[in-house]
């Protein structure tokens, strides 16, 4: 089970390695500094986060399970959120995240 484990986290890591180079191919240099320090935290996140829950529950300490799936979860989908802000999929780059039309 470790071993697809790891197999499946470095697809991700290369699947979205690939999607946030091309996204950041126009962009400045602090922005593409900060995209990809934001990505390497997140992914240490997910990965340490996951890690740690798998050996919790493989040795039955259901309360440090539940404890850091709520922990590195939430600092994982604060990270993701920030990423996906700088990248530009919220709100984008200079353009409103809804556009408002009018009709008339």
């Amino acid at each position: 089970m470790s071993v697809v484990l790891i197999f499946l986290a470095g697809a991700v890591f290369i699947a979205a390695a690939l999607a946030i180079r091309k996204r950041l191919q126009a962009r400045k240099t602090g922005a593409k500094i900060l995209a990809w320090i934001l990505f390497a935290l997140l992914y240490l996140a997910a990965a340490v986060g996951f890690s740690f829950c798998y050996i919790n529950m493989s040795v039955g300490h259901v309360k440090a399970t539940s404890t850091a799936v709520f922990l590195f979860g939430g600092v994982a989908v604060v990270l993701a959120v920030v990423l996906a802000r700088v990248l530009g999929f919220i709100g984008g780059a200079g353009k409103p995240a809804v556009s408002a039309e009018k009709e008339g």
